[in-house]
Order: C-alpha cells, then sequence, then structure tokens
C-alpha cells in the first residue's frame, strides 16, 4: 500500500463516513511518485485506446475550455510522459489545468490502490457503505483553481503527489458578501475575489505526500506553485433512490439469451461483454427489483466501492499454462442466486452459470481471501465439480477477464 497505513486507520476510525472536519496528514503518501506513474499509465491507456471514454475537463482561468479538452483528448501521452509534462506540452499556458475522473478505471494497479484506501473507510462494518467512490486527478501548473473559491457537494480526500507543492485555504465560515458570489451549476456559490479573503481562511502547504480532508459545502481555493498532480478521492454515501431507480431499471429490461463462454485460448472484448449485464428472469417485478438492488450491491463490493475498470485496462489474453496469478483483492468474486443456476459477480461485472447453485461456488468465494499465487489449472479445481471441465476452463477464464485474478 503507497499510503501510511496506520496513520489512515486511525483518521478513518476517528472521522469517517462523515469527514465533518479539516484534516492534514504531513507525509500519509509514502511514495508519491508511485501514484503519479500509476496515474500517468492510466491516463496513457486511456488516450491511446478510448480517449472518447475519458472523463477529462481542460479549464483556463475562470472558465472551462471546450477546445482544450478536445485537444487533451486527442493527444495522446508518449511513453514515459507524465501528467505534468503531457499538461505543459498540450496547453496553452502555464495557468491551464485539467482534471480527470474516474481515472482508477484506466489503470488496475491504481484502482488496487484505490480500492484498499477505501477499504479502510468501510472495513468496521460501522460506517455506512458507500454508493461508489469517484478516484480523480487534478493536474496544473500554476496560477489559482480556476473556478474561485468554491464548495463542493461531498467531502474532499487529497492526496497531493507533486512534483512541486501546493498552496490551501480554507474557509470554515462563510465569509463573502452575497452580493460577490456566482451562482454555479456545478459549484454552488463562487467568487474570483480570492485576494480579498485569504486573511480569514486556514492555510496549509502540501508538500508531495501529504493529505488534507476538506469536508462537504467547505469553502476553498488551490494555489499551485509549479507543475504537479494529486489524487482525490469522493466517497458518495447511499442513496436510496438511485439504487431503486437502476434496479427497477434493470429488473424491467426484456431478457436476453445466455451467451457462450469465451474461447479458451483467449480473453476476447466479446467475452468481457458477457460479464457486463445480468440476465434476470422469473419471480414478481418486487422479487427482480430486490434481486437488482442485491446485485448492485454485490457490483461495488466486488471492485472495493469503485467504478469497474474499463475493457481497455483489462488483460487481453489469457494468462499462459502453468503462469502464476494471484487475486486482485479479496472478496472480488461473489456468487448469488439465479432462477437456474448462479450469477457470478466479479470486480463489477455478472456471468449467469446455469446449473449449480451459489453454495456450489462457496469454494471459489474462499479461495478469493488467499496470497498465495495459483495457475488457471488451480482456479479451475475450486470451480463447482458438477460443470464439464470445459466450462469451469471458460468461466476461469472470463474471471481473467473481468481482471479479478491478475498477474502477480
Amino acid at each position: 500500500m503507497s499510503i501510511d497505513t496506520q496513520t489512515w486507520k486511525a483518521f478513518a476510525a476517528e472521522h469517517a463516513p462523515d469527514f465533518a472536519r479539516t484534516v492534514f496528514l504531513p507525509g500519509l503518501v509514502a511514495d508519491p511518485g508511485h501514484l503519479a506513474r500509476l496515474i500517468d499509465d492510466g491516463l496513457r491507456t486511456a488516450t491511446l485506446h478510448a480517449p472518447g471514454d475519458l472523463r477529462l475537463r481542460a479549464f483556463r482561468p475562470g472558465a472551462f475550455d471546450y477546445r482544450l479538452t478536445k485537444r487533451f483528448v486527442d493527444t495522446p501521452l508518449a511513453d514515459g510522459e507524465s501528467a505534468v509534462d503531457w499538461l505543459a506540452r498540450t496547453a496553452d499556458g502555464d495557468e491551464d489545468c485539467l482534471a480527470v475522473n474516474d481515472i482508477a478505471s484506466w489503470n488496475l494497479d491504481l484502482a488496487a490502490e484505490a480500492a484498499r484506501i477505501v477499504d479502510e473507510l468501510v472495513t468496521d462494518g460501522t460506517h455506512e457503505l458507500p454508493s461508489g467512490t469517484d478516484v480523480y486527478t487534478f493536474v496544473a501548473h500554476s496560477g489559482w483553481t480556476p473556478f474561485g473559491i468554491h464548495k463542493d457537494s461531498e467531502p474532499s480526500l487529497i492526496f497531493h503527489l507533486g512534483p512541486s507543492p501546493k498552496e490551501v485555504w480554507v474557509w470554515h465560515d462563510n465569509p463573502f458578501d452575497a452580493s460577490r458570489i456566482t451562482p454555479s451549476p456545478s459549484f454552488g456559490r463562487i467568487t474570483f475575489d480570492i485576494e480579498d479573503h485569504l486573511a480569514s481562511a486556514e492555510r496549509h502547504l502540501l508538500r508531495p505526500g501529504d493529505f488534507l480532508c476538506i469536508p462537504q459545502d467547505t469553502y476553498h481555493v488551490f494555489r499551485n506553485l509549479g507543475p504537479s498532480a494529486f489524487l482525490g478521492l469522493t466517497v458518495y454515501p447511499v442513496k436510496t433512490r438511485p439504487l431503486i431507480t437502476e434496479a427497477l431499471w434493470r429488473a424491467t429490461r426484456p431478457a436476453e439469451a445466455l451467451a457462450a463462454y469465451p474461447a479458451a485460448d483467449q480473453v476476447t472484448d466479446r467475452a468481457r461483454r458477457l460479464l457486463d449485464d445480468d440476465d434476470t428472469t422469473g419471480g414478481s417485478l418486487a422479487d427482480r427489483v430486490a434481486h437488482e438492488i442485491t446485485l448492485g450491491q454485490l457490483r461495488l463490493r466486488t471492485n472495493g466501492y469503485l467504478s469497474r475498470p474499463h475493457r481497455t485496462a483489462l488483460p487481453r489474453t489469457a494468462p499462459t499454462p502453468g503462469a502464476p496469478l494471484r487475486w486482485s483483492r479479496p472478496g472480488v468474486v461473489t456468487a448469488a442466486p439465479h432462477p437456474g443456476g448462479t450469477t457470478l459477480v466479479a470486480r463489477g461485472r455478472t456471468l449467469v452459470v446455469p446449473g449449480p447453485g451459489p453454495a456450489d461456488f462457496k469454494g471459489l468465494e474462499k479461495a478469493t481471501a488467499t496470497t498465495t499465487p495459483f495457475t488457471l489449472d488451480e482456479l479451475t479445481a475450486v470451480l463447482p465439480g458438477s460443470l464439464t471441465t470445459e466450462r469451469r476452463e471458460e468461466i476461469a477464464l472470463s474471471l481473467c477477464g473481468t481482471g479479478a485474478v491478475i498477474a502477480p
């Protein structure tokens, strides 16, 4: 884990899930360069293979810039290029900057780091589980936050990665004259009269590796002192209405025929698509909605409450025979009931397995807790014996295709 685990555990125990106070933890990230490189790799994967799916926004001072956003989307990172160097090469000036949401969905190692961080926020079972986590990055060179002094509707957990330091000012009270506040659909209410108010704020200097928690609805602003990036987490609490809405939508979709499993020698895009949606059949509408709510929670839990990996971040080929493998995280695969069989939920994706029931997959669920490397044949062996050898091999390959099983 790239952060000081004991310090983070203590922070989580005292402040999660409300994060109601500003908390500064110097040196929390033991190796900020490692996390920065994972972000670089994620951006490289996205801009090279699926730029249209990248949730990127580019800003110039005081404004969102559509043309600059498109330029970043259309300009892939070069081999070995960092996000801050990419910004310098692509932007119009030093005060341009960019934000990328769901950055962890583009790199399995970054997702693993983020999931371990989020795990500590929910691990003791006393906190309300999240309905998802946005793992984002903000890359800048100099100047103020482009949208001025603003506040966010959720707490902000900021892991500063550098290489340059960054200043942050936080206002715990609202010192702003309403006549100088500008309504914003994204940030509620903002002001660009920054320097007039600095004296009334709490100031922090973030060096590489430092962490800052900013409570929700708390005015704050950043000033960049040189090229740098940070990793941010926004942990969303459970929201019942959208949870039920999504479950109702899934429950009322027309039933689809079960697709074939992937070929045994290759993990293909088609095989990965098999794992995108569950086929729910039978039962009353209320039963189907309850089933979909359960699956929705399992999708989140099996992927560490993050967005599931983008298909371009997933393995493209099957592991070679005898190659060592490991589970990406404990509990990454679980089984749920399905009429006539089982729904396997693996790293946020689902696959219906006709025949055996959920109890037949207990060995598989238990195996995900081990840290001992294993082979594809050993993975196949823990699947239900009632299935044919070919079918078990196909399921094992599907688990590799979701990123649930990865190389050590």
